[in-house]
Protein backbone atom coordinates (compact mmCIF):
# COMPACT_ATOMS: atom_id res chain seq x y z
CA UNK A 1 0.00 0.00 0.00
CA UNK A 2 3.11 2.10 1.18
CA UNK A 3 4.21 2.02 -2.78
CA UNK A 4 0.82 2.50 -4.12
CA UNK A 5 0.35 5.57 -2.20
CA UNK A 6 4.15 6.53 -3.41
CA UNK A 7 3.28 6.48 -6.60
CA UNK A 8 -0.10 8.16 -6.67
CA UNK A 9 2.37 10.90 -4.52
CA UNK A 10 4.56 11.39 -7.61
CA UNK A 11 2.39 11.41 -10.28
CA UNK A 12 0.97 14.72 -7.99
CA UNK A 13 4.42 16.44 -7.84
CA UNK A 14 5.52 18.85 -10.07
CA UNK A 15 7.25 17.17 -13.04
CA UNK A 16 10.74 18.12 -13.73
CA UNK A 17 9.65 18.99 -16.83
CA UNK A 18 7.64 16.38 -19.89
CA UNK A 19 10.78 15.73 -21.91
CA UNK A 20 13.49 15.17 -18.33
CA UNK A 21 12.95 12.12 -16.75
CA UNK A 22 14.21 10.84 -13.57
CA UNK A 23 17.72 8.94 -14.21
CA UNK A 24 20.03 6.87 -12.85
CA UNK A 25 24.17 6.88 -12.62
CA UNK A 26 26.26 4.22 -11.34
CA UNK A 27 28.34 5.48 -8.71
CA UNK A 28 30.35 2.20 -7.60
CA UNK A 29 33.05 0.74 -9.38
CA UNK A 30 31.25 -2.64 -10.55
CA UNK A 31 33.10 -6.02 -10.38
CA UNK A 32 31.49 -7.64 -13.96
CA UNK A 33 33.83 -10.79 -13.07
CA UNK A 34 32.71 -10.96 -9.22
CA UNK A 35 31.56 -14.90 -9.42
CA UNK A 36 27.89 -16.26 -8.21
CA UNK A 37 26.61 -15.83 -4.60
CA UNK A 38 29.34 -13.13 -3.39
CA UNK A 39 28.03 -10.68 -2.16
CA UNK A 40 28.49 -6.70 -3.55
CA UNK A 41 28.16 -3.60 -3.07
CA UNK A 42 26.20 -1.20 -5.60
CA UNK A 43 26.03 2.72 -4.89
CA UNK A 44 24.19 4.83 -7.14
CA UNK A 45 22.59 8.15 -7.78
CA UNK A 46 18.75 9.06 -8.61
CA UNK A 47 18.34 12.52 -10.77
CA UNK A 48 16.09 14.68 -12.78
CA UNK A 49 16.83 17.93 -14.64
CA UNK A 50 15.15 21.42 -13.88
CA UNK A 51 16.41 24.29 -15.22
CA UNK A 52 19.30 22.72 -16.38
CA UNK A 53 20.78 21.78 -13.14
CA UNK A 54 20.64 18.15 -11.83
CA UNK A 55 18.61 17.54 -8.72
CA UNK A 56 18.42 14.60 -7.00
CA UNK A 57 15.22 12.05 -6.62
CA UNK A 58 14.29 10.55 -3.62
CA UNK A 59 11.51 7.51 -2.62
CA UNK A 60 11.30 4.59 -0.45
CA UNK A 61 11.13 1.24 -2.26
CA UNK A 62 14.30 1.89 -4.38
CA UNK A 63 16.22 -1.17 -5.44
CA UNK A 64 18.79 -2.67 -7.65
CA UNK A 65 18.52 -5.90 -9.85
CA UNK A 66 21.13 -8.32 -11.37
CA UNK A 67 20.21 -9.96 -14.29
CA UNK A 68 21.89 -13.93 -14.49
CA UNK A 69 24.19 -14.12 -17.42
CA UNK A 70 22.84 -17.51 -17.79
CA UNK A 71 19.07 -16.68 -17.40
CA UNK A 72 18.65 -17.92 -14.03
CA UNK A 73 16.39 -16.04 -11.55
CA UNK A 74 17.79 -12.49 -10.98
CA UNK A 75 18.60 -10.82 -7.40
CA UNK A 76 17.22 -7.69 -5.93
CA UNK A 77 18.24 -5.64 -3.07
CA UNK A 78 16.70 -2.44 -1.53
CA UNK A 79 18.89 1.00 -1.67
CA UNK A 80 19.59 3.04 1.56
CA UNK A 81 20.49 6.46 1.07
CA UNK A 82 19.00 10.04 0.94
CA UNK A 83 19.68 12.82 -1.29
CA UNK A 84 19.70 11.09 -4.55
CA UNK A 85 22.16 8.61 -3.57
CA UNK A 86 21.77 4.98 -2.37
CA UNK A 87 23.30 2.07 -1.52
CA UNK A 88 22.63 -1.90 -1.38
CA UNK A 89 23.95 -5.03 -1.03
CA UNK A 90 23.16 -7.74 -3.43
CA UNK A 91 24.04 -11.00 -4.30
CA UNK A 92 25.59 -11.94 -7.75
CA UNK A 93 23.03 -14.04 -9.31
CA UNK A 94 23.84 -17.41 -10.65
CA UNK A 95 25.65 -17.55 -13.47
CA UNK A 96 27.22 -13.86 -12.88
CA UNK A 97 26.04 -10.83 -13.77
CA UNK A 98 24.81 -10.12 -17.36
CA UNK A 99 22.76 -6.51 -16.35
CA UNK A 100 21.95 -4.13 -13.79
CA UNK A 101 18.73 -1.75 -13.24
CA UNK A 102 17.56 1.16 -10.93
CA UNK A 103 13.44 0.86 -9.73
CA UNK A 104 11.33 1.87 -8.14
CA UNK A 105 8.57 -0.94 -6.86
CA UNK A 106 5.16 0.13 -7.51
CA UNK A 107 1.76 -1.31 -7.58
CA UNK A 108 -0.82 -1.29 -10.70
CA UNK A 109 -4.42 -1.07 -8.73
CA UNK A 110 -7.38 -2.19 -11.16
CA UNK A 111 -11.07 -0.68 -10.91
CA UNK A 112 -11.82 -4.30 -9.56
CA UNK A 113 -9.44 -4.41 -6.46
CA UNK A 114 -6.95 -6.52 -8.07
CA UNK A 115 -3.24 -5.50 -7.46
CA UNK A 116 -0.35 -6.26 -9.15
CA UNK A 117 3.41 -5.53 -8.96
CA UNK A 118 4.32 -2.63 -11.56
CA UNK A 119 8.09 -1.42 -11.11
CA UNK A 120 9.44 1.51 -12.53
CA UNK A 121 12.60 1.73 -14.06
CA UNK A 122 15.33 4.24 -14.65
CA UNK A 123 17.41 4.88 -17.75
CA UNK A 124 20.93 3.94 -16.98
CA UNK A 125 23.47 7.08 -17.80
CA UNK A 126 26.41 4.28 -17.83
CA UNK A 127 25.57 0.99 -17.89
CA UNK A 128 28.62 -1.17 -17.51
CA UNK A 129 26.92 -3.96 -19.58
CA UNK A 130 25.80 -1.87 -23.23
CA UNK A 131 28.94 -1.33 -25.40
Amino acid sequence: MLAAALLSALAAAPPATAKEDVRAQLVSQLALDARAGTTITVTWRLYYKQDGRRRPFGASDLFVRLRSATGARATKAYGDGRNGRYTARIKVPRGGMAGIRFGLDGIRMFPDGRQEPAPMYFPLDNDPFEP
